[in-house]
């Protein structure tokens, strides 16, 4: 689908009052920078701007206090577990922040919540009613499933089939 349609057809969907409100866009880097930047420039059936893109790898780091992450960091190799947990803790926290009052929030840079393996539920349980958002994934649909981060050095990861209702999962075309 191209930018626009997508856009038209997210409009669409978020007049909608109630229900599951998860949605996600699949591209290159560079097809989800140019999307970010034309859906921050549209306007919603309400005539409200839409929500710039926010990093989700920014807001997990900027959540854990510098010397907290210090120590995380150093201890990883020794006990992966409880990083990954304080990693789950904060993205929790970030979205729930994000979240309050907001309506619809547009997240980019998904890559630690991949990397620590951390519990995608919570993004359905939370977009819901009026609280909306729109996930930008690097990836593509691939042999019935979404396969994310296909360049990466350290695999690729498979979008978890019930997470984003196939009706809401749209894929960019250059």
């Amino acid at each position: 689908m191209t930018n626009t349609e997508i856009i038209e057809t997210l409009r669409a969907r978020l007049s909608l009052p109630g229900g599951r409100h998860l949605y996600g866009v699949l591209g290159s880097y560079d097809l989800l920078s140019r999307f970010a930047g034309q859906l921050a420039k549209a306007k919603s059936v309400e005539g409200q701007q839409f929500p710039k893109a926010i990093s989700v790898n920014r807001g997990i780091l900027d959540t854990i206090p510098d010397d907290e992450f210090r120590k995380l960091v150093n201890d990883e190799a020794k006990r992966p577990e409880p990083t990954a947990a304080h990693v789950a803790s904060a993205f929790e926290q970030f979205i729930r922040s994000k979240l309050a009052g907001q309506g619809l929030i547009v997240l980019k840079d998904l890559e630690l919540v991949f990397s620590y393996h951390l519990e995608l539920n919570l993004l359905r349980t939370l977009a819901a009613d009026q609280d909306r958002i729109l996930l930008l994934l690097p990836g593509k649909r691939e042999r019935g499933g979404v396969i994310l981060f296909l360049d990466s050095d350290h695999g690729s990861y498979t979008l978890p089939t019930n997470l984003i209702a196939d009706n809401n999962l749209w894929e960019l075309r250059s």
